[in-house]
């Protein structure tokens, strides 16, 4: 019981790194495309980190992942929709 705890932790913290340095990727991105900022080493490092990290959310995270099932109808209960009309 004690892992699974350790490993709920883990992975809230690493999804909330994930969203925090998306967050701060794209206002750097964004401060320094409108020409607010500089670009320094560290604004050229969340620079040129954002479309990594824009593909794993795209990927992992996304309704637009492959895979995802997240607006389908559950299969466990049968309803009129997927029944089609006719069956009993």
């Amino acid at each position: 019981m004690k892992g699974l705890r350790y490993k709920i932790i883990l992975a809230f913290a690493v999804g909330m790194i994930f969203a925090l340095s998306l967050v701060k990727s794209v206002t750097v991105t964004v401060a320094w495309w409108n020409g607010e900022r500089t670009a320094g080493a560290w604004e050229w490092l969340w620079i040129g980190i954002l479309p990594v990290l824009v593909f794993v959310f795209f990927r992992y995270y996304s309704v637009f992942r492959p895979g995802c099932r997240a607006c389908l109808p559950p299969e466990a209960e049968p309803n009129d929709h997927r029944m089609g009309p006719g069956t009993p």
